[in-house]
This record gives C-alpha cells, structure tokens and sequence, in this order.
C-alpha cells in the first residue's frame, strides 16, 4: 500500500472515530439519569461565596506549620 491511500485510509478512520466518540459524550451527557449532576454543575457559580465549614469537601491532609508540611515527624 503507497503511502498516499494508506494516508487517506487512516484520515478517514481517524473521522470516523472522533464522530463515535463525539455521539459516545453526547449520549453519555444526555442520559437521564445525569440530569441532576449536571443541574448541580450548572449551579456552582451562583452559589455564595461562604458556605458553612461542614460541607467543605477538602480531604484531611497532613499539619502545616508555617508552610512547611509535617509528615509524622515528631519536633
């Protein structure tokens, strides 16, 4: 195979793939059962600015003191 067909052989292909993943994200977005999730997205920059310290989703990581990280050494 000349190197031209086998490059439009693989542009095609190339095509081809990118549009079923294009219908594989769209379906994938527009599943009822995601509606939800994504309304909550939607949401986020209308929230305010302060929301009470119980909902904070920030995982529990080790002590800083004074910018340096303390990873179980003991002072």
């Amino acid at each position: 195979m000349d190197p031209i067909r086998l490059q439009s052989l693989l542009s095609t292909i190339w095509v081809v793939w990118f549009f079923v993943l294009f219908l594989g994200m769209l379906w994938y977005v527009m599943r009822p059962s995601k509606k939800q999730h994504f309304a909550s997205l939607a949401d986020i920059p209308l929230r305010d600015e302060a929301e009470p310290a119980s909902r904070s989703r920030r995982a529990p990581g080790p002590e800083r003191e004074s910018g340096r990280a303390t990873f179980g050494r003991s002072t």
